[in-house]
């Protein structure tokens, strides 16, 4: 009896167990975001497992589809017409249509295959295309060309659609030139900021040839003011030397017209021979000392007279005497 309720025990475990696996295999959860695509013995069942908790056959499997928006990062080669290839870092920002789930797991696979598939090839070969459509690789650095490329793979990305995929956008994240490009363009910026630092330094140079211009300039000007500054000293100078010879040369006219004056007046008193005598006898007091002329009056020896007013010399004598006229008109030997 114990046996046998050992076995029936046992057996209803096994079977509760049993019954717990098929409704847990009965039972399907779809996360957020994704659907699930049944399949059981390989047909692919048409309709789709929302998103929480389904039901399905214990014995189907259960693809899911991740619908929420992905972003795929692909390098893409492009060549130029020039020949040249050109690398693109570009991003695709996608995903994938609920509602032909069924359709690209049956004509396609899985997710990853049906990008790997469908997307991949069709950007890399719709990029060459428009590649083929610029001139020269240098032209990819242009914005403008970008755009353009970006605009023109998105347009064609659109096919897709039918795979059961949706482009929501495609961005250029980077361009690598060819190494022969990239050098001639780093030389060109390096000939670009070498002309700029050749301008730097003309204008420093202009700058410096300004400044000591106008130092020049500055020192002349000081010249020149200190030169007229000179000049109008010397004239001031000149002017006051002037107006003082000219004091002084009045001084002297009318010194010389009162002295006139005053020997005229003497003259007129004692006359002309007496003033002679008058006159000799103030400069006698000089004669005391050295050797000097001493005028004799031919006519009376006795009556000495210095040399004083004498116009001229008239002759020189053998005897080394000398003839001479005075003021008043007489002659005098000079020995």
């Amino acid at each position: 009896m114990k046996t046998k309720q050992i076995i029936l025990i046992s057996s209803g475990v096994v079977a509760l167990l049993i019954l717990v696996g098929v409704i847990f295999s009965s039972l399907a959860t779809v996360p957020a975001g994704n659907v699930g695509v049944v399949s059981l013995f390989g047909k692919v069942d048409n309709d789709i497992m929302e998103e929480g908790m389904n039901f399905k056959n214990p014995l189907a499997k259960v693809t899911l589809f991740d619908a929420k928006q992905k972003t795929h990062k692909e390098n893409i080669t492009m060549p130029s017409k020039d020949q040249l290839i050109t690398s693109f870092d570009m991003s695709i920002q996608y995903r994938l249509i609920k509602s032909k789930a069924s359709q690209m797991l049956q004509q396609t696979g899985t997710p990853d295959e049906v990008v790997n598939v469908h997307m991949i090839p069709l950007l890399r070969s719709k990029a060459r295309e428009i590649g083929k459509s610029v001139d020269n690789a240098e032209q990819f650095y242009d914005d403008a060309v970008q755009q353009r490329i970006q605009a023109e793979l998105k347009t064609s990305l659109t096919a897709l659609s039918e795979k059961g995929i949706q482009i929501d956008a495609l961005l250029i994240r980077g361009v690598t030139l060819p190494s022969v490009i990239t050098k001639a363009v780093q030389r060109k910026k390096e000939m670009a900021q070498e002309a700029e630092k050749a301008k730097e330094e003309l204008n420093k140079f202009k700058v410096e040839q300004e400044k000591k211009e106008a130092q020049a300039l500055a020192e002349k000007k000081a010249e020149v003011i200190e030169a007229q500054k000179k000049a109008e000293v010397m004239i001031i100078e000149a002017e006051g030397r002037k107006e003082q010879a000219e004091i002084d040369a009045k001084a002297v006219i009318i010194t010389a017209e009162a002295e006139k004056k005053a020997k005229q007046l003497i003259i007129d008193a004692v006359g002309a021979e007496n003033y002679v005598k008058l006159e000799a006898l103030k400069v006698l007091p000089t004669f005391q000392n050295g050797n000097h002329f001493i005028f004799s009056d031919g006519k009376n020896g006795n009556n000495m007279l210095p040399f004083m007013n004498l116009d001229r010399l008239k002759e020189k004598n053998d005897n080394h005497s000398y003839k001479t006229t005075s003021l008043a008109g007489r002659e005098f030997n000079c020995k």
